[in-house]
């Protein structure tokens, strides 16, 4: 078993304090390291750049750490058990990193538990700490690690090991909860930030998409429980993906209110991000590449699918709310053509086949700043990029 026991140290520096407890590290020199992408978001972001400071020690004793390179340290040769103690700064508000503020906390694995390499297999336990600093409103924690205690002032969480630790997104904060069953399967979502949420309608309109997309797969429920953590904001927006979760980011604007009975295009661009996190659920969670079956978190994992898993999926987002009926065959025709014209005016699929956009994602489609030449049409949804092609 390892041992991770994480805080927000400070939450107006934006601190988190990290510790790590491996009991049996290798005796020639334990090596940490710490990934540099997170699945879902292919480019690397060398997340090991917030670790803002680290020890090591051993019984209490002060043990030489060294850095081997960007992402990976070394413990001095030791046969007793090692403790890292390391800082992470945490002020990403996207869905990808870390974010810590009085108002809220976030992380994803990926950017704050190092790896003990060799040590992939080992089952892992994290402690998680409620902050001692003054918070606004009466903080909760939603996750879907495995619960195994709730404490007065933490909780603890099991997984099965490394990969699993980072696969499940941590949300802590004074919000909204509501939940539901699909084919006794237990979902719920968390809405974090200022909001008049119908959540009524919402509940109603998410049990439809998900019940649309376990019957498109045929009845096989990949998880045992499903959790959407979504942040609303003024006008931010994004998605990313995990097994049995997802973490959003909407304009408050694109959530339901009672004043509006009738279906907005803001709203209706929400719940097209629902559903296609949702389904990637299946399609690339559980129906993957070959390559992301062993990932590789230092480097490119480099595949010519990409447009398979993110173009397929972009497609059927908004289909499955025609098919669920909150959509009307007009108001979806409307947004398909949007989505062909804006294809048609790209130039991409002129330059590099399918295959070779996929492969080239790592360096194009998620630096389109630097890349704004070749990629004209990818400043909307990812879809229109592999389509343009």
């Amino acid at each position: 078993m390892i041992y991770y026991q994480i805080t927000p140290k400070n939450v107006n520096a934006h601190i988190f304090e990290v510790q790590l407890t491996l009991d049996n590290p290798n005796p020639l020199g334990q090596v940490f390291s710490l990934p540099n992408w997170i699945p879902g978001s292919y480019l690397v972001r060398d997340f090991s750049k917030h670790i803002v400071s680290i020890q090591a020690s051993s019984n209490s004793k002060s043990m030489a750490i060294k850095k081997l390179n960007k992402n990976h340290w070394i413990v001095q040769s030791c046969k007793q058990k090692i403790t890292l103690i390391y800082e992470v700064y945490a002020y990403d508000l996207s869905v990808r990193c870390a974010y810590l503020t009085n108002q809220r906390a976030f992380f994803n694995g990926s950017s704050v538990f190092l790896k003990a390499v060799d040590f992939d297999d080992t089952p892992c336990e994290v402690t998680i700490n409620y902050p001692t600093d003054s918070v606004l409103g009466q903080w909760s924690c939603a996750t879907t690690l495995m619960p195994k205690e709730k404490r007065q002032n933490s909780e603890i969480y099991s997984a099965k090991n490394y990969q699993d630790l980072i696969d499940h997104p941590v949300e802590m904060a004074d919000f909204t909860r509501f939940e539901f069953n699909i084919e006794d399967t237990p979902h719920a979502m968390t809405i974090t930030g200022e909001h008049n949420t119908d959540i009524a309608r919402l509940q109603a309109d998410l049990q439809r998409i998900c019940q649309h997309h376990i019957d498109f797969f045929g009845g096989n429920i990949p998880f045992d429980n499903y959790l959407f953590l979504t942040l609303a904001t003024t006008k931010d927006y994004g998605g990313l993906e995990h097994k049995k979760s997802t973490s959003l980011i909407c304009a408050r604007k694109e959530l339901p209110t009672t004043d509006k009975p009738n279906i907005t295009p803001e709203y209706t661009r929400f719940l097209a991000l629902c559903s296609h996190e949702y389904f990637h659920a299946w399609w690339i969670k559980t129906i993957k590449p070959a390559s992301f079956h062993q990932l590789n978190m230092s480097r490119e994992n480099y595949t010519e699918q990409l447009w398979i898993f993110e173009g397929f999926t972009s497609y059927y987002d908004e289909l499955a709310l025609l098919r669920a009926e909150l959509l009307s065959v007009e108001q979806y025709l409307t947004l398909f053509a949007q989505t062909i014209s804006k294809v048609q005016m790209g130039t991409g699929r002129y330059k590099q086949s399918l295959a070779e956009s996929s492969f080239d994602a790592w360096t194009k489609f998620y630096q389109q700043d630097e890349n704004a030449p070749m990629l004209l049409l990818v400043t909307t949804p990812k879809v229109q990029y592999w389509l343009s092609y």
